[in-house]
C-alpha cells in the first residue's frame, strides 16, 4: 500500500495530433496513473502551439484531483512549470473544491495543500480569440437548455455524452461535440482496496476540458450556465463553509477565467445573476422543457454506456428540487407529463422536500434554502397545488422559513449580483427571461 504521506505528483502529459488522444500522467508513491481523453481528430491542428500547451496544463492540473484524493496527503508536486493563474486554479480545485470530500472523510477543514512547483511567466496574450463561435458545455438540464436558446449560434460540448445530452442539444438544433474521458482502471482498484473516495470538482475538470476543445476548434468564449445559488454553501463545519458546487461558484469562475484568458479563450457563466426560479420561469415557457433531464441517478456508468434508459427518478434530491421549481410555473398535468410522475403526491417524500431548506443541505446541485422554502410556501397558497399531500404537510413550515428570511417567489425572479457576462449576450438573455411563464394560480 502506498505511503499515506507520499506526495501526489503531477508528472507529464501528451497529445497525439494524429489520433486525438491526450494522456495525463500522475504518480502516488509506487503507483502511476494515466487518464486519457479522446478528442475529435477534425479539431486537431497541424502543429502544437503555446496556447495548446497551456490548455493541456490546465486539464492536467485539475484532472489530478480524482487521483490525489486516494491519500489526500496535503502535498502536491508539479513536474512542469505553470503560471501564477494556473496555480490559483489548482489551489482552488484541491482546496475548497475538495471541501465536501474532506468533510465526508473527516479530514481537517479547510483542506490545506502544500505545493512544490516552479511558477513561470504567463505567455503573451493572443491577439484575438477563436472565430468558431461560443462553446457551450451541456449537462442536459434546464440551465443547458436556457443557454442553448439564448446562444443559438453556439456549439454544444459533452464529456462522455449520454442520450440526455444528445436529446437537449438536438432539440435546440445545436451541433454537439463529444469528448471521451477514461479514468485509469487502477483508480478503481486502489479505491476498492481502501483508498479514500468522494466528490471532486467536476465542473473545474469540465471547464478545463472545454477550454482545451475551444483552443483546438477555435471556439470563443466557453459559456457555462451556473446560477448564483452555486455560491451558497452546502453546510458549515467548525465555521468553515463546505460547498458541493464550489467549482460552479462565482469565486471559482473568476479564478478560472484568468487561466483561460492566458490561452485566448473567454470563460463565464451566462446565468450567474439568476436564481433557479428565474431560469425555470424562462425554460417553462419553452417546448425544450420536455427534453431536459436533471437527475444525477441517470448519469451512472450504465447510463453512459447505453445499458439503461435515462429518466427522472423522482426520489433524489435533485429531482425533488427541480420538480418543486417547475411546479411554481406549471399545472400539475403539465408537470406530470414533463417528469413522468408527481412526487408532491407522495407523503413518503415529505422529508425529502423538507431537507431542501435544512441547515445542512443535501450534497447535490440544489438551489438556495430560502428559494426552496419560498417555492413550497407559494404552492400552498395556490388552487393548482395547495391540496397535494406534500404541500399540505409542509406549506406552513415553509411559509415560516420564507417569512423569517423575507423570501418570496417574486423576489427571486429579477437578476441580481455580480457577473462577467459580456454586454452582447445580455440582451438575448433578458429577452428569454421576459418571455418566461408567470407563476401558476
Amino acid at each position: 500500500m502506498t505511503d499515506p504521506t507520499a506526495p501526489f505528483e503531477i508528472t507529464d502529459r501528451t497529445l497525439d495530433l494524429a489520433t486525438g488522444e491526450a494522456a495525463f500522467s500522475y504518480r502516488l508513491g509506487d503507483d502511476e496513473f494515466t487518464e486519457r481523453l479522446t478528442l475529435d481528430p477534425a479539431l486537431l491542428p497541424a502543429a502544437p502551439s503555446a496556447e495548446l500547451d497551456a490548455a493541456l496544463d490546465l486539464v492536467h492540473l485539475v484532472m489530478g484531483t480524482s487521483y490525489y484524493k486516494l491519500r489526500a496527503s496535503g502535498r502536491v508536486v508539479v513536474r512542469r512549470p505553470i503560471t501564477k493563474a494556473q496555480l490559483a486554479v489548482a489551489e482552488a480545485a484541491y482546496g475548497p473544491g475538495l471541501g465536501e470530500f474532506a468533510a465526508v472523510n473527516r479530514l481537517p477543514l479547510p483542506h490545506v495543500v502544500r505545493w512544490d512547483v516552479e511558477v513561470r511567466d504567463a505567455p503573451a496574450l493572443p491577439a484575438s480569440g477563436g472565430t468558431a463561435g461560443p462553446l457551450l458545455p451541456v449537462g442536459g438540464g434546464k440551465d443547458s437548455a436556457l443557454a442553448l436558446v439564448v446562444l443559438p449560434d453556439g456549439t454544444a460540448l459533452a464529456v462522455n455524452p449520454t442520450d440526455a445530452q444528445r436529446d437537449v442539444a438536438g432539440a435546440a438544433g445545436a451541433p454537439l461535440l463529444g469528448v471521451r474521458r477514461r479514468l485509469d482502471p487502477l483508480l478503481h482498484r486502489r479505491t476498492a482496496e481502501g483508498g479514500r473516495n468522494g466528490h471532486v470538482p467536476v465542473t473545474a475538470i469540465n471547464s478545463a476540458i472545454s477550454t482545451l476543445v475551444a483552443v483546438l476548434g477555435g471556439f470563443d468564449p466557453v459559456v457555462f450556465a451556473n446560477e448564483r445559488s452555486a455560491d451558497e454553501e452546502t453546510l458549515s463545519v467548525g465555521g468553515v463553509p463546505v460547498n458541493h458546487q464550489y467549482s460552479k461558484s462565482y469565486e471559482f469562475e473568476r479564478l478560472f477565467a484568468a487561466g483561460a484568458a492566458e490561452v485566448g479563450v473567454g470563460y463565464f457563466s451566462l446565468t450567474r445573476q439568476l436564481s433557479e426560479l428565474a431560469t425555470v420561469a424562462a425554460v417553462a415557457a419553452l417546448p425544450l422543457r420536455e427534453h431536459i433531464l436533471s437527475c444525477n441517478r441517470s448519469y451512472t456508468q450504465r447510463h453512459m454506456g447505453g445499458e439503461a434508459t435515462q429518466r427522472w427518478c423522482l426520489h433524489c434530491d435533485k429531482c425533488l428540487f427541480t420538480f418543486l421549481m417547475f411546479a411554481v410555473f406549471l399545472t400539475p398535468a403539465e408537470a406530470e407529463r414533463m417528469f413522468g410522475g408527481n412526487p408532491l403526491d407522495d407523503p413518503a417524500l415529505v422529508d425529502g422536500f423538507r431537507v431542501l431548506w435544512a441547515t445542512d443541505k443535501p450534497f447535490d446541485c440544489v438551489g438556495e434554502r430560502a428559494e426552496s422554502a419560498a417555492a413550497m410556501a407559494f404552492l400552498a397558497g395556490t388552487r393548482a397545488w395547495g391540496d397535494r399531500p406534500v404541500v399540505r404537510a409542509l406549506g406552513e413550515e415553509a411559509a415560516a422559513f420564507a417569512a423569517a428570511t423575507g423570501s418570496t417567489v417574486a423576489g427571486f425572479l429579477p437578476p441580481r449580483g455580480g457577473h462577467a457576462v459580456p454586454e452582447r449576450y445580455l440582451a438575448p438573455l433578458q429577452q428569454a427571461l421576459a418571455a418566461g411563464r408567470p407563476p401558476v394560480e
